[in-house]
């Protein structure tokens, strides 16, 4: 049983800096009683004050940005990836795109600001914020003007230090072709200053550095509208440009207007000191989103930065009932602009001095700031002391026994099942007569086809219950999409954590929700199923399938000669082990988790299609064992080879840092069967080939003549690193072997098979 069930859920909307202290604090403290939750739609967050270096080129991708994933795996919390896009105050509801709302006890949003985009145009030019969007420019950018000879205008439409740094930035990694006069950096900035706000000497030193870069300043140029030729001025001038970026004043997202939350003139959440919404004692906002009642801040890091304590502590203090505190703005602070090269402008009360030095010192700092959160690990100690649960559980008027029943008393309870089922999508299914609330299932099925029936569970690999549910339902699925049955029904033994019945309410409805949106897709209706409390939350499906007896594929039935070809790649189970232990990068995490994701329906279909002689899904014995598999009931051997092997993204580096699933080991004995290991041994490859995999790809035996035609259209279905990967070898051998190759082609290996067996006619 779980020592400290879940009370209260705190929801983190926005990965914004301020969210990230509270996190990585979380991880040092957390609060029993208390599940906290992050929802944001990227896995990484850019740390702002390392922005320009990463332009710049001093910085890499991920020096400059906090990987999510793994900060919330060290503090205990969910992680979800996904867009907030309304917020019901009265429900306690927040909306996610694509997704069913997601309940909060408390709710804080940190979900930062983006440009202004109200000048006529704006949606041609590219804002700077959101940062990935931004990079994914930038790249691209810079793979065109190394390209490319042709010259190039680029102008950037804002004053202040922001728009500074990243014209100093931009014009520093491009310096050989601005010097050339292939490429223009313009900063347009509608008043006399830049940047606007600081000290005279400061803008004297920043106009220096952006004059020595190239960059050329347009002071006194309010830009009235962009157009496809550049931006045009309040007087009717036209700056003839061929890309604009925006670095304008900030504005709050959108979607906030119909919060129903209090809000200022610009959209941002308006807040007292104590960092809570106007009017609303169980929601807050930090960093640039939240505007304060008592005059408003400059859209600054260093603000969201100290705003972190203070938030963690009156998160806390509002369930436990102690005194929230106060968040006291600094007045002063230094200010370090960097300057393109690594040089920087440093401001503090009316002093400015630019240099290396200073470079190298806001390089400290930063540098010492995002260590912060990199050194995280995951804890296995048990929490702290149940204290706050016990005031929780006072203020909550929740009392649970000290040992929960076994049998049917581990059930969850009747209105917790109907308040999940309640909030369920209506389903129709033209075999099922009774369904979800009777005894059991009962189907009416076509007389001329043949019940394809199969089972499969899961602990959960993700905190995400919603996306555990698909995943679960993907997992299940694939063994009917391996026979080429069509989906009809569904049933489901859900487990979920000990906890109050509401939090549990929550979760069953998440879980039950991720499931039967699997399942729509699939045509497929939950018919219904049991549920059940227990340490750890887990859901096995039971799913019934339809099939002519003709259209049927079996693992056994591989001819001579057939290309083995595999629709997915290989690596979830090193990635998932690997995150388990707050080990792999977020990006490798959100690789895997598409490839999960994504349906081996059409797969299926495109094999059938072709003339596959056999097909098997990759799951937990991973390839070399479902290989097996198919080879062992005609006496075939197949040979694999390594170079169109394809790997998931990150697999690479966590198998060769030893990360295991850990039925690895068990799958381990398929090596047995492989005639010439030394030849992969020194590959990652070679461990990759009993990684076990969740929702993995499916493997199929198609006739040589069909194979690249078969490939095509797996790529043209979605299946975008589907590959021929070996060849189905000789019958004859009482045990099937399997001989690898680091490189070569299929179509050598067909010819040698060919050689072979007329020789030995």
């Amino acid at each position: 049983m779980q020592e400290h069930p879940n009370y209260q859920d705190i929801v983190l909307v926005g990965g914004g800096h301020t969210h990230a202290i509270v996190l990585q604090m979380w991880a040092m403290n957390p609060l029993p009683g208390a599940r906290l939750t992050l929802v944001s739609p990227q896995i990484q967050t850019a740390y702002s004050g390392m922005l320009p270096g990463m332009v710049a080129g001093h910085y890499s991708l991920d020096d400059t940005h906090i990987d999510l994933a793994r900060l919330c795996r060290a503090a205990g919390a969910r992680f979800i990836q996904a867009c907030a896009h309304h917020i019901d105050v009265k429900a306690h509801t927040v909306s996610l795109l694509g997704r069913p709302p997601l309940e909060y006890d408390l709710l804080s949003l940190d979900v930062g600001a983006t440009p202004v985009r109200e000048l006529p145009g704006s949606e041609l030019a590219i804002p700077i914020k959101p940062i990935g969007h931004f990079y994914n420019f930038w790249q691209k950018l810079q793979r065109h003007v190394q390209k490319n000879r042709t010259s190039l205008r680029l102008g950037i439409v804002g004053g202040g230090a922001g728009g500074c740094e990243l014209a100093m930035a931009m014009a520093h990694s491009l310096e050989e072709q601005i010097y050339s006069g292939r490429v223009q950096i313009h900063l347009i900035h509608g008043a006399d200053e830049i940047p606007q706000g600081y000290p005279f000497l400061a803008r004297k030193l920043v106009a220096r550095e952006l004059d020595s870069l190239g960059v050329e300043i347009h002071h006194n140029w309010p830009v009235s509208e962009i157009t496809e030729q550049g931006v045009r001025s309040n007087n009717g001038e036209l700056l003839n440009l061929d890309q604009v970026l925006l670095s304008t004043n900030a504005c709050a997202p959108p979607w906030l207007a119909d919060s129903q939350l209090a809000l200022d003139d610009k959209g941002f959440v308006v807040v007292d000191r104590k960092l809570r919404a106007q009017g609303h004692q169980e929601i807050f906002a930090a960093g640039d989103v939240a505007s304060f009642s008592a005059g408003p801040l400059p859209k600054a890091g260093v603000y969201a930065v100290r705003q972190g304590p203070v938030l963690f502590h009156n998160l806390r203090a509002t369930l436990t009932g102690q005194l929230l505190k106060n968040y006291r703005p600094q007045k002063r602070f230094l200010s370090l602009l960097a300057c393109g090269g690594k040089r920087a402008v440093a401001v503090r009360n009316g002093l400015a001095a630019v240099g290396a030095p200073l470079w190298r010192w806001k390089d400290h700092i930063d540098r010492n700031f995002m260590q912060r959160f990199s050194d995280l690990s995951i804890s296995m100690e048990e929490m702290p002391s149940a204290q706050p649960r016990e005031i929780l559980n006072q203020r909550q008027g929740i009392s649970l026994a000290s040992m929960r029943c076994n049998g049917c008393g581990a059930k969850v309870g009747p209105e917790v099942l109907r308040g999940a089922l309640a909030k369920l999508p209506i389903q129709q299914s033209e075999y099922l007569l009774r369904g979800l609330g009777d005894d059991a299932a009962v189907m009416d099925l076509p007389a001329s086809q043949l019940l394809v029936q199969s089972s499969d569970q899961l602990r959960a690999p993700v905190a995400d219950p919603w996306l555990f549910g698909r995943l679960a339902a993907l997992h299940a699925l694939s063994d009917l999409f391996a026979m080429h049955a069509r989906p009809v029904s569904a049933q489901v033994l859900a487990t979920l954590p000990t906890a109050a019945e509401e939090i549990t309410q929550r979760d069953l409805q998440q879980l039950l929700a991720g499931t039967i949106y699997e399942l729509n897709r699939h045509h497929c209706v939950l018919s219904g199923g049991h549920t059940a409390e227990g340490a750890e939350m887990q859901l096995g499906l039971t799913v019934n399938g339809l099939a002519e007896r003709e259209q049927l594929l079996e693992k056994c039935g591989a001819h001579t000669g057939d290309c083995l070809i595999l629709s997915k790649p290989l690596g979830i189970g090193t990635i998932l082990a690997a995150e388990g232990m707050g080990e792999a990068k977020g990006r490798w995490l959100q690789k895997a988790l598409e490839t999960m994701l994504h349906s081996n329906a059409a797969a299926s279909g495109v094999f059938a299609q072709h003339g596959a002689h056999a097909l098997t899904d990759v799951t937990g014995f991973g390839l070399l064992g479902h290989l097996l598999e198919m080879l062992k009931p005609d006496g075939l051997s197949a040979t694999l080879i390594a170079e169109p092997l394809p790997l998931i993204p990150g697999a690479r580096q966590c198998i060769e840092r030893g990360w295991l699933s850990s039925l690895q080991p068990q799958n381990a004995s398929a090596y047995s069967f492989v005639e010439n290991p030394r030849e992969w041994q020194s590959l990652p490859h070679w461990a990759l080939l009993t990684d076990p995999q969740t929702c993995g790809g499916l493997l199929a035996a198609v006739p040589a003549s069909k194979a690249e035609a078969c490939v095509r259209a797996l790529l043209q279905s979605g299946c975008s690193q589907a590959a021929i990967i070996g060849v189905i070898n000789t019958r004859g051998n009482p045990q099937p072997k399997i001989r690898l190759r680091r490189d070569g082609h299929w179509r050598q290996l067909i010819t040698h098979n060919s050689e072979a067996e007329h020789s030995q006619v």
